[in-house]
C-alpha cells in the first residue's frame, strides 16, 4: 500500500459524524455484500470550533451505504459506495450532500506476483477549525488512484513498487486547491510468520497552482517530500499486536523554504485483548501539516505569513463486550502542535516571528446495542478542547451523538 500523509485534527464533531454514519457499515465491509441505512443525531456546542463565535446546533445525518467483496479465484474485488444528507438545524447554510465511492482490484499473476489497483471519489464538508473562513460551505472534494506490484508473495523475502495519484478541491477556498503524485518502492523480509520488517522509499510532489506566495505576481506552490520508512508489525501473542513506522523525512517547500522540514515522522500502535471480552489500544502519530501560508495587504504594504507545524499525537482506546448485544467504549486523545510563524514584508524583510506550541484534548464514552443482527443502535459523548496557536483559534465544548443503522446482507 502506499503512504498517506497523516494529518492530526482536532474535529471532534467530524469524528463522531463519521463514527455515526459508519455504525452499521464498520461491520458490514467485511461481508461479500451489504446494504446499510443509517441516521444519526449529533449535539454540539461549539460547531465552529472557535470561542469568539460559539454557535450550538444539531446536524441530522442520513446514509445508505452499500458494498461488495468477493474473491474468485486469485482476484479479489471490493467495491463500497455511500451518500449522505447532513443537514443542520440552525446553521442551514452548511447543509451539504456527501458521497464517498472506492474500488480496489487485487490479483495474483503467474506463480509470485500480485498487482493491487485502487481507486476513489468523495466529497463531504471539511472540519471547522480546518478553515480560515467559517462562513460559508466550503465543501473539498477528493479523487484518487494507486496501484501496487510485489514479487515474493510466499517466501521470506518480497518486493513492491508502486505509484498513487490525488487531487483535492475546495468549493471556496480554491487556493488550497491540490494535487499529489507519489512513486515508492520497498523491500519486505518476514522473519517468522507473526512478523515482518519493511523498508520503503517514498517520493510525493504536491502542487498547489493557485497558492499565492510573496508577491501579487507569484502564483503556485511546490512541495517536494522524500521519506526512507522503516516499518514492522509483530503478533507478540495471541492478545497482543505491535505495528510501527519509523520515517526519515525531508520536506521542501522551494518557493518558501521557510517551511522545510527534515526529520523524523513515525506512527506506532499496540492492541491487547487479554480476554474475550475486553480490547486495549494505544496509537502514537508525529507528521507535518506544512502546507499553511498565506497573504493579505495592509496599509503597511504587503504581508506574507509563513507557518509550519509538526503535530505529535497519542490515543488511547479501551473497548467492553458487557454482554453478546451491549459494547462499551472509551477513548482519549491528545495532540500537541509544535508550530513556527514568521511574518514578512512583501516576503522578503522579516517583521515578526513566533514559536507556539498548541494541544487538543478529547475525551469520550459510548455504548453501542445491537438487538439484531441487522440492527445496530448507540451513542457517544465527547469533551473536547484545544488552545490557541498559529493555525487555529482556541475552542472547547462538548457533543453528544446517537446513531441507528439497518444493514442488509
Amino acid at each position: 500500500m502506499h503512504q498517506k500523509n497523516v494529518i492530526v485534527r482536532g474535529g471532534a464533531l467530524a469524528a463522531l459524524m463519521v463514527l455515526a454514519a459508519g455504525a452499521g457499515s464498520v461491520g458490514a465491509e467485511e461481508l461479500p455484500l451489504y446494504l446499510t441505512l443509517s441516521q444519526s443525531l449529533t449535539r454540539d456546542s461549539n460547531l465552529l470550533r472557535d470561542n469568539n463565535d460559539r454557535r450550538s446546533d444539531t446536524i441530522s445525518v442520513t446514509t445508505v451505504a452499500g458494498g461488495l467483496n468477493k474473491a474468485y479465484g486469485r482476484q479479489n474485488y471490493r467495491v463500497s459506495a455511500s451518500a449522505s444528507r447532513n443537514a443542520y438545524s440552525d446553521n442551514k447554510q452548511f447543509d451539504n450532500d456527501g458521497y464517498a465511492v472506492s474500488a480496489e482490484v487485487a490479483s495474483e499473476v503467474g506463480s509470485n506476483f500480485k498487482v493491487t489497483l485502487n481507486a476513489g471519489a468523495s466529497q463531504f464538508l471539511p472540519n471547522f477549525e480546518d478553515q480560515f473562513n467559517r462562513t460559508t460551505r466550503n465543501t473539498e472534494r477528493n479523487r484518487q488512484a494507486s496501484v501496487d506490484v510485489r514479487y515474493g508473495l510466499y517466501g521470506r523475502w518480497s518486493v513492491n513498487a508502486g505509484a498513487s495519484y490525488s487531487k483535492v478541491d475546495y468549493q471556496v477556498t480554491e487556493s488550497e486547491n491540490k494535487t499529489s503524485k507519489s512513486v515508492f518502492a520497498g523491500v519486505r523480509y518476514l522473519p517468522s510468520d507473526l512478523a515482518y520488517i519493511g523498508l520503503t522509499l517514498y517520493r510525493t510532489d504536491t502542487e498547489l497552482p493557485n497558492r499565492r506566495l510573496v508577491t501579487t505576481t507569484a502564483v503556485g506552490e511546490d512541495i517536494e517530500r522524500t521519506s526512507l520508512n522503516l516499518d514492522t508489525v509483530w503478533q507478540v501473542t495471541g492478545f497482543s499486536r505491535l505495528s510501527g513506522r519509523l520515517g526519515v523525512t525531508s520536506e521542501k517547500h522551494p518557493q518558501d523554504r521557510r517551511r522545510d522540514f527534515d526529520g523524523l515522522t513515525g506512527s506506532a500502535s499496540w492492541t491487547f485483548t487479554p480476554a474475550g471480552k475486553a480490547t486495549y489500544a494505544l496509537s502514537w502519530v508525529r507528521d507535518t501539516n506544512n502546507e499553511g501560508g498565506g497573504t493579505f495587504n495592509s496599509t503597511a504594504g504587503q504581508l506574507f505569513s509563513a507557518n509550519k507545524r509538526l503535530t505529535n499525537s497519542l490515543s488511547a482506546t479501551a473497548t467492553w463486550q458487557a454482554t453478546a448485544k451491549i459494547k462499551l467504549n472509551a477513548n482519549y486523545t491528545h495532540a500537541q502542535y509544535e508550530e513556527d510563524s514568521e511574518l514578512l514584508l512583501a516576503g522578503v524583510t522579516p517583521v515578526s516571528s513566533d514559536e507556539q506550541t498548541g494541544r487538543y484534548n478529547a475525551v469520550s464514552l459510548g455504548v453501542s446495542y445491537q438487538p439484531l443482527r441487522s440492527v445496530g443502535l448507540g451513542c457517544d459523548m465527547q469533551r473536547y478542547d484545544r488552545t490557541a496557536s498559529v493555525f487555529s483559534r482556541a475552542y472547547d465544548g462538548n457533543s453528544v451523538a446517537c446513531r441507528a443503522s439497518f444493514t442488509i446482507d
